[in-house]
C-alpha cells in the first residue's frame, strides 16, 4: 500500500491527509455532542427521582433544604454547561474575508452553479488551504466542546455526591 501512495503527486497527498483530518475532527465533535447527550439522560432520570423521593424531606429537615439548594444550583450548572457543549463559539480570528468552500453557511449562501463552479475551478492547493483553515476553526470547537463537556460532567458528580450526602442523612434519620 505504501508504493501507491508514495507514486501520488504531493499536493493530492496533502488534500487527502486535510480531508481526513477535517473528517476526524467532524467525527469528534459528534462524539461530545453524543456523549452530552447520554449525560442529559442520565442525569434527567436521577434527578427526576431524586425531586420526586425528597420533595417532602427538604420541607422537614433544614439540611436537607440546604441539599436541595445545592442540588437545583448543581443541576443549574449541568444544563448550563452542557448546553455550551451544544452550542459553542469559534472564535473570530480564524475567519477570513474570503468566502470558504466548505463552510455550510458559505455554500449555502451562493447559488448552486455558482458553488460548484468556484469549485471545480480552484486548484488542489487551495482547497487543501481552505479545508486546513476550516480544521482550524473546528479544532477551536472541539477544545470548547471538550472544556464544557469537562465542567458538565463534573457538575454530574457534584450531583450524585449531593444525592449520596442525602442517601446518608435519609438514612441517618
Amino acid at each position: 500500500m505504501n508504493e501507491i501512495i508514495t507514486h501520488r503527486p504531493k499536493k493530492e497527498l496533502q488534500a487527502d491527509h486535510a480531508w481526513r483530518l477535517f473528517t476526524s475532527l467532524q467525527e469528534m465533535i459528534q462524539f461530545a455532542d453524543y456523549k452530552v447527550y447520554l449525560l442529559y439522560m442520565i442525569a434527567g432520570i436521577v434527578l427526576s427521582i431524586i425531586f420526586s423521593e425528597y420533595k417532602e424531606l427538604a420541607t422537614l429537615n433544614p439540611v436537607f433544604k440546604a441539599c436541595f439548594a445545592m442540588l437545583l444550583l448543581v443541576s443549574g450548572l449541568l444544563i448550563y454547561f452542557s448546553m455550551k457543549t451544544m452550542m459553542p463559539r469559534s472564535h473570530n480570528d480564524h475567519h477570513t474575508q474570503t468566502k470558504k468552500l466548505i463552510y455550510f453557511m458559505d455554500i449555502a449562501s451562493q447559488q448552486d452553479k455558482d458553488f460548484v463552479g468556484r469549485f471545480l475551478e480552484l486548484p488542489t492547493d487551495q482547497i487543501t488551504e481552505d479545508l486546513l483553515n476550516q480544521a482550524a476553526i473546528l479544532s477551536d470547537i472541539l477544545k470548547q466542546k471538550f472544556l464544557n463537556l469537562k465542567r458538565a460532567m463534573w457538575a454530574f458528580y457534584g450531583i450524585l455526591f449531593i444525592v449520596l450526602v442525602m442517601q446518608i442523612l435519609k438514612i441517618a434519620m
